[in-house]
Parts: structure tokens; sequence; C-alpha cells
């Protein structure tokens, strides 16, 4: 009896068994199911969503097809040219290719260069470059509006004539005389309360070696005001030489200009 019993249970617990394993198949099998019942209406739901643009697209491509008299023939020639230069095009596209590998492998080389360069255009924005540029564009634009093509004429035949005088203007005598004489007219200025010399203090003064020096240099200066305006670049160096001697202190440069 008692084994009869126990071989009951056991056919108990194995259809048990069985049938949860046939509940979750059905489970499966009905989650199956449902995912394709929701497929099938998304499905659904695009075609018709889709199928009247599509319908819409095809009026229109009809449309202008008619309007356009396009002509198959036409197409049957365009796809015979192709086929005919394939090796035209295959030869054409063999430097893309390389282009776009070379690409490839420039692109990571290239991306701390652009990196850095940005960086240093950001630098060079804040410290105002760009802002002096954009003035200096301006002054340009003013100074080509400001003269026409017979004053830049004029200019190119004086440039040589306009350089060499710069030059001599910059020499370190001539800027440094040029210094002294803005500092004693600052210091001396319309303003000031003091009295006007008279004839008397003017000619003590004349006794002074640097005031005659200062004299010589004068004359010397209303002498090549006053001399014929077609000297060449030459003289001219030569009298700004001259010039700068004075601004040294050459005695016989003095000498040779008072008299």
């Amino acid at each position: 009896m008692m084994s009869a019993g126990s071989s009951v249970e056991k056919e108990g617990a194995s259809l048990d068994e069985r049938l949860d394993t046939i509940s979750g198949q059905l489970a499966e099998i009905a989650g199956e199911l449902n995912r394709q019942r929701e497929e099938r209406s998304r499905w659904s739901e695009l075609a018709s969503d889709v199928m009247p643009l599509a319908q819409q697209s095809m009026t229109t491509i009809t449309t202008h097809l008619e309007e356009d008299a396009f002509n198959f023939d036409d197409l049957a020639s365009l796809a015979h040219a192709l086929v005919r230069n394939a090796n035209v095009l295959e030869s054409w596209l063999g430097p893309l290719r390389v282009m776009a590998a070379l690409a490839e492998e420039i692109g990571p080389l290239m991306t701390p260069a652009v990196s850095s360069l940005n960086e240093r255009l950001a630098e060079l924005d804040e410290r105002g470059y760009f802002s002096r540029i954009r003035e200096a564009v301006g002054i340009v634009d003013n100074v080509v509006t400001s003269f026409s093509d017979e004053d830049v004429k004029l200019l190119g035949d004086n440039i040589v004539l306009i350089l060499q005088t710069v030059k001599q203007m910059t020499q370190p005598e001539i800027m440094g005389m040029l210094g002294r004489a803005a500092v004693t007219l600052q210091e001396e200025s319309p303003d000031s309360d003091s009295k006007v010399p008279s004839a008397r203090a003017l000619l003590k003064q004349m006794r002074d070696p640097m005031v005659r020096r200062g004299m010589a240099k004068l004359l010397s200066t209303l002498r090549s005001i006053g001399s014929d305006t077609s000297v060449d670049g030459g003289q001219v160096g030569r009298q700004a030489s001259e010039r700068a001697e004075l601004a040294t202190g050459n005695p016989a440069a003095d000498g040779a200009l008072v008299e």
C-alpha cells in the first residue's frame, strides 16, 4: 500500500512539472504572437503613412517627366557612355582614393596643429593684433582714396630722394638735435612769464660757442632751403652729412659754414 501511494505521488509531481513546462511554453508562444501582432500593426501604420507620400511622389515625378519630355533613349545613351568610359572613370577614382587615404592619415596629425593655430590666433586676438590690423587697413584705405594716380606716379619718381632724406633724418645725430630742440621749446613755452631778452643779452649769448654753432647750423639750413630745388639726391646727401657733422660738434664744419 505504501509503495502504491508513493508511486501515485511521484506521478502527480511529474504531471505537475509537465503542466508547468507546457504553461511556460504556451506563455512564450503567446508572447511571440503578441510581438508579431504588434510588428504587423506597426508595419501597417507605416504603410498607411507612406503610401500617400509614395503616390504623391510618383505623381510628381510622372508630371515632371511629361513636362520635360523625358526620353528613355537619352538615358540609355548616358548609360552607354558611362559603360564605355568606365576606364576613364576608374582612372579618376584612383587619385581620389589615394587622397582619401592620405586625408585619413594626415587628419590625426593635423588636429594638434589646428588646435595650436587656433590657440595662437585667440592669443593674438586678445592682445589686439587683429583690431590693429583692421585700423591699419582703414589707414591704408584713407591713403589710397586721398591720392590720385598722378600723385602716386610722382611719389614713385621721387621715392629714392624720399628714402635718402628719411635715411639722413634718422641718423642719431639728427634725432638727438631734434630731441634737444623739442625739450628746449617745451621748457620755454609761450605761456611762461619769462622776460623778453634784450639786444645786449642776445649779443652776450653770442659769446657762447654753442650758440655760435647753433647759428651756423641755422644758416646752413637756410642756405639749403634757399638753394636750387633741382638738387639731386647726392647733393642732398652731402648737405645732410654736413649737418650731421655740425650736430657732432665738428669745428672744421662750423668754420666752413660760417665762411
